[in-house]
């Protein structure tokens, strides 16, 4: 009797271990899905914050020569198109197109600069509007539209400045200061 006792006994431990080991592998099983999820959600978040998109919402629009005159030799806005968010537009540059913005900012003056940095250029990823500032889509660092149009005297991050007059109800920008930063978007 006692003999079967313990045969029973063994197999009820047995049976205890065994049920132990399936929680386990069950628990070991759901963190390593929680594990790939979690890499999973990091890696989407990263592509999408890395890509570089400028969240435009539409394509920009290719930059106007003036309406009227025979003036070739800038390319022009109209002021009434220019308000509080940053607004992108294209120039070909002899076959480069190249992208500029345009925002009022809250000084209510307009400011005008490249859709590209004097340093982060190569990685071709442009400016982003938050708020009152423009943000390089490469390093992260912040712009005030206030201080924009000027040229990057610190060196390092810095929208790249277009010379620009304000003509005939049109911000005009000279097509030779554009030519030269062709260069930014090869």
């Amino acid at each position: 009797m006692a003999r079967s006792r313990n045969r029973w006994q063994e197999r009820r431990q047995e049976a205890q271990r065994r049920r132990f080991t399936a929680k386990g592998r069950r628990k070991v099983g759901l963190y390593a899905l929680a594990g790939m999820v979690v890499v999973l959600v990091i890696v989407i978040a990263a592509y999408y914050g890395l890509r570089g998109s400028n969240d435009l919402g539409s394509a920009p629009e290719p930059a106007q020569n003036p309406q009227s005159g025979n003036d070739t030799t800038v390319v022009t806005v109209p002021v009434n198109d220019v308000g509080s968010s940053a607004k992108y537009y294209t120039y070909d540059s002899g076959g480069t197109i190249e992208r500029f913005f345009l925002v009022k900012g809250p000084d209510g003056n307009i400011h005008v600069a490249m859709d590209a940095c004097d340093v982060c250029y190569p990685a071709k990823k442009g400016y982003k509007q938050s708020g009152d500032k423009m943000v390089c889509n490469n390093c992260g660092k912040s712009y005030s539209i206030n201080s924009l149009g000027t040229d990057n005297t610190a060196g390092g991050c810095w929208p790249s400045h277009i010379a620009m007059k304000i003509m005939n109800g049109n911000v005009a920008m000279k097509k030779t200061d554009l030519d030269t930063k062709a260069y930014l978007f090869r």
